[in-house]
């Protein structure tokens, strides 16, 4: 039982102040106080308290803060406080919850580091299924615009040759028909880039 209090006694500091901020007493053990004249002068925090706590506001029971930083004389901590305000006295209570809340940061941390990793794991399984189609769609559009039409061109130059005596316009021909074997060499490789992309 003697462990448990001592645990305990060494997690809580209590500070008794006057409502202007004036430090009457400190258990100090969590902080150091000794040096510490007023309460507004310890954190931020207190001085933003300090219209609440040292005007004729009256407050039911007690003001609680969970989840302070505060930093005190070089030592910094994770408190919960509690605040009293009695007549012309306040009773101020520091919980030292710095580990509990180290531990709930690093599972905070943990939780959120494998969120951001099933959504990186989303986000490129949809740019995969989204490049797919993509290719998909461009192979379709080789297929259908490219290679069909330098086909109906082939088939075009074919009937001029039958028709066609001229060695000249035959020359021409020939090399219209060799522009359209390149073309169609450059529609095949696209398409086997494009099939190497999809797998």
């Amino acid at each position: 039982m003697m462990d448990q209090q001592s645990y305990f006694s060494n997690k809580i500091q209590e500070i008794q102040a006057t409502p202007d901020g004036s430090i009457l007493s400190s258990t100090n053990t969590i902080f150091d106080l000794d040096s510490v004249v007023n309460l507004y002068s310890l954190h931020p925090f207190f001085e933003s308290l300090k219209p609440e706590l040292a005007g004729n506001t009256k407050f039911r029971k007690s003001l609680a803060f969970p989840c302070v930083q505060l930093e005190i004389n070089g030592k910094i901590g994770v408190c919960d406080i509690t605040v009293k305000k009695e007549r012309g006295f306040l009773a101020v209570l520091l919980f030292d919850y710095t580990e509990h809340y180290a531990h709930l940061h690093e599972a905070a941390q943990e939780k959120k580091s494998a969120l951001l990793h099933e959504q990186a794991f989303q986000l490129k399984a949809e740019h995969k299924e989204e490049r797919k189609k993509y290719i998909e769609f461009m192979r379709s559009r080789i297929d259908e615009h490219i290679i069909s039409e330098l086909e109906q061109i082939a088939d075009n130059v074919e009937n001029l040759k039958k028709i066609t005596d001229n060695s000249k316009q035959l020359g021409i021909l020939g090399k219209i028909e060799e522009s359209i074997q390149k073309f169609q060499q450059e529609a095949d490789r696209l398409q086997q880039d494009l099939d190497a992309d999809i797998d």
